[in-house]
């Protein structure tokens, strides 16, 4: 792992439910900063896990993130992450993405999402 840039805690806002043209069940979960983190400011995102419909109880699957950045100074950061999701838990699963935005570059996050909680927390690598 390269040096870590950020740490973030994100709290749940909604959930936005579809099926693609695989038949997966596609899960938006829209999120945003409980704080303002230090590199981008207050962020808003959006998790997007896809699920097989024959196996909903899947101890992994795919995830992925787009999400922006409003800086303090009025400028903003878009990114997108592409990664894995695995169970941890009865309702708890860690991720690990990778991808780039447009202030730093290549990323790499490592964190968890808890439906008890209704927080996504972790921490942002550059690559």
């Amino acid at each position: 792992m390269s040096e870590k840039i950020d740490d973030f805690k994100m709290v749940h806002i909604s959930n936005v439910y579809s099926r693609n043209s695989e038949g997966q069940l596609v899960t938006h979960v829209n999120v945003k900063s409980e704080a303002d983190m230090a590199v981008y400011g207050e962020v808003w995102a959006t998790l997007t896990f896809l699920q097989n419909f024959e196996t909903p109880d899947a101890e992994s699957g795919e995830v992925s993130f787009a999400g922006e950045g409003f800086h303090p100074d009025g400028t903003k950061t878009i990114g997108f992450q592409e990664g894995t999701w695995k169970k941890v838990g009865k309702h708890a699963v860690e991720l690990e993405m990778s991808g780039k935005d447009s202030r730093e570059g290549e990323l790499k996050t490592i964190s968890k999402i808890s439906l008890e909680t209704l927080v996504w927390e972790g921490s942002v690598y550059r690559l």
